[in-house]
């Protein structure tokens, strides 16, 4: 019940923050678009944007092989964008579809659970420290932004200073075997309730082939962190043609802005980033370039983007849970 009055309060949020930039800046964004849409450089962004899903598949594909589980692309990018369908509407800092990925492993390969879950955590470890970086290059941005307040070129920088924090903890106490997710689990004391020790065990294990990762397969660890330098580069063309098919062309610098407060949107305990991700956007192009309307309307048709591929990733899954229930019927009949 506190989990479901939580996410309406942050839907609430959410829905009133984009509520106000609707009514401010909604309609010359609308205007602008409509007034200046090009549909070739709005076909090439749809390309890019499609193909911005292929670098996440393939690291994933990379840690599966490391662990020799053998799965096809087309699998794992299935399986990928139904974890995102499930993240985008959830308010869990972009993680909430993690478990449907390891349940469609186990029930479509055989998978063990602790390998799928330890494929899945370290995928995200490495989406997370590269999204540290891509966010320690916004930070160098922004600080040499005269126009920015210093007030918020501080707190960012101490967030971002708390996530490398995160991310560090979590390798060194992984590689000499004193899993941070465990550990925390005893420390709380939950692996009293009796319900949760053998949950306690199970973590255990999955920190274990963790660690093995990180220490036996050290080429398959970079060759997957190296996915995360195109994704940024497809992160960037696709900003880029975005902004182009309603006529504004902005320097690298702001585009990699645009893709930091996108990527601050997506972790924020609201579904969606609802009012997070526009408030960001229009905040940063008022700033920037003196028009927040450009900001609402690049939100507008990411949310139109994400809708679509949200959609597509939930088709998957309904394939996906119809198939099973069907096999299940026929063994009982």
């Amino acid at each position: 019940m506190k989990k479901s009055v939580n996410v309406v309060l942050s839907l609430i949020i959410g829905f009133g923050i984009f509520g106000v930039f609707l009514y401010k800046v909604g309609m010359n964004s609308v205007n602008l678009i409509l007034g200046n849409l090009n549909l070739g450089y709005l076909l090439i962004y749809a390309l890019v944007t499609a193909i911005s899903f292929f670098p996440t598949a393939w690291r994933w594909k990379i840690i599966l092989k490391a662990y020799k589980k053998k799965v096809s692309f087309l699998k794992i990018l299935k399986y990928t964008l139904a974890g995102y369908a499930v993240s985008y509407v959830t308010p869990s800092a972009n993680v909430g579809g993690e478990p449907m990925r390891v349940y469609m492993l186990k029930k479509e390969h055989d998978i063990d659970v602790k390998i799928g879950t330890s494929s899945v955590i370290l995928d995200k470890f490495i989406e997370f420290a590269g999204t540290a970086v891509f966010g320690l290059i916004g930070l160098v941005i922004l600080f040499f932004l005269p126009q920015l307040p210093i007030l918020i070129k501080l707190i960012l920088g101490g967030l971002l200073v708390v996530l490398f924090y995160i991310l560090f903890i979590l390798y060194y106490r992984t590689v000499i075997g004193k899993g941070c997710f465990s550990s925390l689990f005893v420390s709380l004391r939950l692996n009293r309730i009796f319900k949760l020790k053998n949950f306690v065990r199970t973590l255990k294990a999955v920190e274990r082939r963790m660690g093995q990762f990180f220490l036996e397969h050290k080429k398959e660890f970079l060759m997957a962190s190296s996915t995360y330098v195109l994704y940024s580069v497809l992160s960037i063309l696709e900003f880029k043609f975005l902004l182009l098919s309603f006529g504004i062309d902005v320097p690298v610098y702001i585009l990699i802005l645009a893709i930091v407060v996108w990527g601050v949107a997506t972790i924020t305990p609201v579904p969606a980033g609802l009012g997070v991700f526009e408030a960001g956007q229009v905040g940063l192009f008022s700033l920037l370039e003196g028009n927040g309307s450009i900001g609402f309307a690049l939100s507008l048709l990411m949310r139109i983007r994400a809708l679509l591929f949200v959609a597509l990733g939930f088709s998957f899954i309904t394939h996906f849970s119809g198939k099973h229930i069907e096999e299940s019927y026929k063994k009982n009949i």
